[in-house]
């Protein structure tokens, strides 16, 4: 069977991972695959439209964030902004305002949100087997009954910021966490990250689903 390697698979299932979300049920009409859900999640966690089988409004929600996020409207994300975008969605996840967020906050606030929904598959899994993780990516993974790695179940964006492991995480975190995938979405190190480069990523679970 076909592999599909993503390039820079450092920024892994932060973004990729919530940007599925597996439907055990078959049609609709997305050109890709029938019974996949895509979940607008910016790279920072931040849930941006319902989940949708439509692949076109998928990319339009992904679309409009960078749009939002640009904000000297100059086609593209530079650090600064990148820096700013970190701190107004640490406001959001930080229900009780002690400069932390929990993973109880994090799930909270997106429990609340109007685009939640109920996992479709009713926790049936279905596995991708041939997409390749990184290697902290697998280890962070559910995996199915053959052993594979669950690709729904990536690395938090959010939780992932994490860096000394107290399970909070502080605004200083989520802004190195920030730089981070900043630096891997930017595909040729000029310091900002394109409409494209950024599209590039966020279509990464649509391409390797395409060669199933």
């Amino acid at each position: 069977m076909q592999r599909t390697v993503w390039r820079r698979a450092g920024l892994g299932l932060g973004l990729a991972g919530l940007c599925l979300a597996l439907a055990s049920c078959g049609g609709g009409s997305d050109k890709y695959r029938p019974g996949i859900r895509y979940n607008p999640i910016s790279p920072l966690g931040e849930p941006l439209a319902a989940p949708t089988r439509d692949a076109d409004a998928y990319r339009a929600a992904m679309r409009d964030w960078f749009a939002r996020t640009d904000t000297d409207h100059d086609g593209k994300l530079s650090l600064a902004e990148f820096t700013a975008e970190a701190d107004r969605v640490f406001s959001l996840y930080d229900l009780n305002r002690d400069g932390y967020i929990t993973s109880y906050e994090l799930t909270q606030y997106r429990v609340g949100l109007p685009t939640h929904t109920a996992p479709a598959d009713s926790g049936r899994r279905l596995r991708p087997g041939r997409i390749d993780m990184s290697p902290d990516e697998a280890a962070t993974a559910r995996l199915d009954g053959r052993g594979r790695a669950d690709y729904r179940m990536g690395i938090d964006p959010v939780m992932s910021a994490d860096s000394n492991a107290d399970f909070r995480v502080t605004p200083d975190e989520l802004r190195a966490e920030a730089a981070r995938r900043h630096a891997i979405m930017d595909g040729n190190g000029d310091g900002f990250v394109s409409l494209s480069e950024f599209m590039e990523q966020a279509e990464g679970p649509m391409r390797a689903w395409a060669t199933e």
